[in-house]
């Protein structure tokens, strides 16, 4: 089934017909009113970002280097970054951009160490043979499964045998899943979105790989986030669609949001930027506004970092913080 579009009364109250979407947003969630410039800082420090996109971009030119998404989340305090591209490994990038890090932070002139990390997607291939050179680095966190114009992986309700060979193999070493929906790629020929990945959840539950889904928000309804993500599988609650972009969406309806983290709960959702085109808010931007956004719905500061700390974390194979002790995350650069 495919995602339900928002309704027409929605979409009028969303765009200007209704003058009262501001007062009612504000009546409907009373913590608005509550944010303080800054709200969003104390949860950056020790949050990880496992959904970042730089430039050179295979897919479109983005407007910060990686390198420059790195420094800016390290001087906030954060713990790590994973960067995606559709088309090729990242790896070998992050390896260089850590280095470059350590230098700037035993040199003074980075006050904070952030983790940089990488990730394949599987765009020319989906057997264990993309990933295990990369393993050798230590630097792959991620695989990115159903990436734009990415080979098929299940084929009617099967998935491929060297796929599951995949999956078992990240399994093994600790790598994340990142899922995306059948229609990023062609190559699917017009299958269902749901039932082109529920078979790929199915596996990957059943070989207990660590899984987050790509944006859900905007290929599926929350029924069908709710039985896509069983234990070991997260929602990614990403900048988009949860806030409005320019050039993907410029409709977002907040309520979606909130009705996902109540259905699914924070301990099953992940939050992660995925912005960086040029007519897109920064990286760091659009991760303060869419902490303050979740404030905002009235989210507990724990759920918050639940979603930017530990889950993330469990999902790339870091040892997973403890979020009662608040002093071991680092403070953003003065």
């Amino acid at each position: 089934m495919a995602r339900k579009p928002i309704g027409h009364e929605r979409v009028a109250a969303m765009t200007g017909v209704n003058p009262n979407w501001l007062m009612r947003f504000v009546r409907d969630h009373p913590e608005v009113r509550k944010l303080t410039a800054g709200a969003e800082t104390p949860h950056l420090a020790g949050a990880i970002d496992v959904h970042v996109h730089a430039d050179p971009c295979s897919l479109i030119p983005r407007a910060q280097s990686y390198t420059e998404v790195a420094i800016e989340c390290a001087n906030a305090g954060m713990r790590a970054v994973v960067r995606k591209d559709h088309s090729y490994s990242t790896v070998g990038e992050a390896v260089a951009i850590q280095r470059h890090v350590d230098h700037l932070v035993e040199s003074g002139r980075l006050a904070n160490r952030i983790e940089v990390y990488g990730g394949i997607p599987t765009r020319f291939g989906r057997g264990p043979e993309l990933v295990r050179d990369a393993l050798r680095t230590g630097m792959l966190k991620e695989i990115w499964m159903n990436p734009v114009g990415g080979v098929p992986l299940v084929e009617s309700t099967r998935v491929y045998p060297e796929v599951l060979d995949l999956i078992k193999l990240a399994a093994e070493r600790g790598i994340g899943l990142n899922l995306g929906p059948p229609n990023h790629s062609l190559a699917y020929a017009g299958i269902d979105d749901y039932d082109g990945l529920a078979p790929l959840v199915d596996a990957v539950a059943k070989i207990g790989c660590v899984a987050c889904l790509d944006h859900p928000l905007s290929s599926y309804d929350v029924d069908e986030i709710d039985r896509l993500t069983p234990p070991g599988v997260y929602a990614g609650l990403f900048c988009f669609p949860s806030l409005p972009s320019i050039i993907k969406g410029p409709l977002a309806d907040p309520q979606e949001t909130l009705d996902l983290v109540r259905r699914i709960g924070a301990g099953r959702c992940i939050v992660a930027s995925d912005v960086g085109t040029m007519l897109e808010p920064s990286t760091m931007e659009s991760l303060r506004l869419m902490i303050r956004f979740l404030l905002g719905l009235g989210l507990p500061g724990p759920a918050v970092d639940q979603m930017l700390k530990v889950n993330p974390a469990k999902l790339i194979g870091l040892s997973t913080p403890s979020l009662a002790d608040e002093a071991s995350f680092p403070r953003a650069a003065e």
